[in-house]
């Protein structure tokens, strides 16, 4: 992949529409756009995670579009997800330093944010809370949406549900209560 370190102005304007750096003050999108190496450009078919490398980096697609695929059991790749600009790529590798569990390919030139644990202590506390803080947000959201798939398949079953208590107080008692409780208004 390409380092970009120049049309700073449009790399600006491409983060200030995704949702993932909506609440970042503009100072530190300046120093996301202005770190090395933070900024890559994928081209079309290049592979910017390879499924079983150990790479502890996290991509955002900035524009573009990216594949996920993984290699099964015959050896073939086969495409699980698409991801538009905005979403994350590479979380599980970035937070565990594990092997990466997918690959991901560009389908077509895809500008990046990339971000490495070391980048990531480098930059301002501020915005090293809003990443995690997103990262978190976009993991629960993939686990919420796996869940909802799981569960119009019948794969996950729902809890038993408890039968709701009956009130304590019996309804008679209840409308003595609220007959006390009347103003009486002289007409």
């Amino acid at each position: 992949m390409k380092q970009i370190n120049t049309l700073r102005h449009k790399i600006m304007q491409l983060l200030s529409r995704l949702e993932f750096f909506k609440d970042f003050p503009e100072t530190d999108k300046q120093l996301l756009v202005e770190g090395k190496g933070m900024i890559v450009l994928a081209e079309e078919g290049e592979y910017v995670i390879k499924q079983g490398s150990v790479d502890p980096t996290l991509y955002i697609p900035l524009s573009g579009e990216l594949d996920v695929r993984v290699t099964n059991e015959a050896g073939k790749e086969v495409r699980i997800a698409s991801i538009p600009p905005g979403e994350t790529v590479g979380e599980v590798a970035f937070l565990t330093d594990s092997p990466r569990t997918a690959s991901v390919v560009a389908t077509r030139q895809t500008v990046l944010f990339r971000c490495s644990r070391v980048a990531l202590k480098s930059m301002a506390p501020s915005a090293r809370e809003k990443i995690k803080d997103q990262i978190i947000l976009k993991l629960i959201e993939r686990l919420q949406q796996k869940n909802m798939e799981l569960g119009n398949q019948g794969g996950i079953k729902a809890p038993p549900r408890k039968e709701k208590e009956k009130p304590s107080v019996a309804p008679e008692a209840n409308q003595e209560g609220d007959d006390q409780h009347e103003s009486k208004n002289p007409e």
